[in-house]
């Protein structure tokens, strides 16, 4: 069985979906892993020649692909449980069709998370048009010192606000700020696009069952997931990330180009039901 399958939901970006291959393919840990691919396209991807010719290269260099075409739409929340339902592996990639990683990406995600033994590790995605753009006053990092621990962090709280590191181009100038060679661990307020998961943890948390629950257009949904998982096992990120945003237009989005709801809406609930003790816990520090 593979340690990893990468999860990867896609809709309506056959362009990004090759620059997303492209890195898959490039992986030196891709015999690690398989892929599960979750295609709601209005015309199905895999009819590309490029898309099928990625293919067959990740299952040259034996990662096996499993491509499913899902005409029904019910938003991201359900496509993410249904990519989980399919994965048997200890360590789950949730990777965005807008993502591209540079070779050692998935490598140093799973040594971080086995050594870690936190909830998740999320890589977070620089796009370069902003590699100009310099925010000094939102580029505050926590770097995680020793082991990576759980902690408490709630909307509207100062650790909320880490959330700034990861707008713009934040992250990939504090990276390039960095000694040669080195690389650290941060935390965060969540980690989105590319994100690797302890599986059984995750389920533990009710995976994405939650979803029919929400809206058909929403968002935060692995805000939430991730909310549970740092309360009980801890998560962080990884710098330099390694990984790069197509900066394509969304496509969870209603016509107005807004959502109509957040995962976040759950989480009172959610915490007492699967982390009951760390409702009303201080941060760790």
């Amino acid at each position: 069985m593979p340690l990893i399958d990468i999860l990867l939901p896609t809709r309506n970006r056959v362009s990004s979906l090759i620059m997303v291959l492209s890195g898959i393919a490039s992986q030196t840990a891709l015999n690690r892993c398989a892929v599960i691919v979750s295609d709601q396209s209005d015309e199905e991807a895999a009819d590309s020649r490029v898309v099928q010719s990625l293919r067959r290269v990740i299952e040259a260099r034996n990662a096996p692909v499993a491509w499913h075409r899902r005409s029904v739409r019910k938003g991201i929340a359900e496509q993410r449980d249904f990519l989980l339902r399919q994965s048997r592996s200890p360590y789950v990639l949730y990777l965005d069709d807008d993502v591209f990683m540079e070779p050692w990406v998935v490598g140093r995600l799973v040594d971080t998370i086995i050594d870690q033994q936190c909830g998740f590790v999320g890589a977070f995605p620089t796009g370069l048009s902003f590699r100009d753009d310099v925010r000094p006053h939102q580029q505050v990092i926590e770097y995680w010192e020793g082991t990576v621990r759980p902690e408490a962090v709630d909307p509207d709280s100062p650790q909320w606000k880490r959330a700034e590191l990861h707008r713009a181009a934040n992250a990939y100038h504090l990276a390039r700020a960095l000694p040669p060679g080195d690389h650290r661990l941060y935390r965060v307020a969540w980690a989105p696009c590319c994100v690797l998961y302890d599986r059984a943890k995750l389920l533990e948390v009710g995976g994405f069952k939650f979803w029919n629950r929400l809206p058909r257009y929403h968002s935060g949904e692995e805000v939430l997931v991730q909310n549970l998982l740092m309360r009980r096992w801890g998560g962080c990120a990884i710098l330099p990330s390694g990984t790069y945003h197509s900066e394509m237009p969304s496509t969870v989005l209603n016509d107005h180009g807004t959502v109509d709801g957040h995962a976040l809406s759950l989480l009172p609930e959610m915490v007492e039901r699967f982390a009951p003790e760390t409702a009303a816990a201080p941060l760790t520090v």
